[in-house]
């Protein structure tokens, strides 16, 4: 299984630019072409996102959760979280790093089979890069919800800084990722530390 191997194989890849992997992605829809800006107090940073999306707090406060359907008030079919997850602390060597950013997603994908009805996961790609300067790892799988007997897409992002985990996700129903996808890689591109109240 490629998450059984993926310490060994973090260690092949070199840090790449995660824009560089969403560079075929196209650019946000028309729906999601007007954004906002939003201002985390607690934990001091500043992302983008869709206006017409709906917004709402997340992690006890020291992220957000946004959402969206087809249409402005339909069913959610795409949704992109960020915030500060509970992690044993990461040292500052570079390998270590990599292999405890592993660690943390394979925690998310034994939360993801327990509590999100998902089934058949499977792990299309892992590798590290970067977000906001820090080091990263990037992970996309793919299950199939029994449930609402469809296939979703996650894109997951664990990266560190100041002794904090953070974990940025986009989850879409995977015949949405052309829509998707894009807006994930402009919330991620927009992502600012250390910076002012902009709303």
């Amino acid at each position: 299984m490629p998450v059984a191997r993926s310490n060994c194989l973090l260690a092949g890849f070199a840090i790449s630019s995660l824009l560089a992997g969403f560079a075929s992605g196209g650019s946000a829809a028309k729906q999601d072409a007007v954004w906002k800006r939003y201002y985390n107090a607690e934990a001091k940073y500043c992302v983008s996102y869709p206006a017409r999306w709906y917004k709402a707090d997340a992690f006890d406060g020291s992220g957000l959760y946004v959402m969206a359907g087809a249409k402005k008030h339909s069913r959610a079919t795409g949704e992109i979280d960020l915030g500060i997850i509970d992690s044993p602390a990461i040292t500052s060597q570079a390998h270590t790093t990599s292999i405890q950013l592993t660690d943390d997603f394979e925690s998310h994908l034994a939360v993801l089979k327990k509590f999100e009805r998902a089934d058949r996961v499977e792990v299309l790609d892992q590798h590290a890069t970067q977000v906001a300067g820090s080091p990263a790892l990037f992970t996309k799988d793919r299950y199939y919800d029994p449930q609402d007997r469809s296939t979703w897409l996650e894109e997951v992002l664990f990266f560190q800084r100041d002794r904090e985990l953070y974990r940025l996700e986009l989850e879409c129903k995977a015949d949405q990722i052309a829509r998707f996808e894009p807006v994930f890689s402009q919330f991620v591109s927009s992502l600012e530390f250390d910076c002012r109240n902009r709303q």
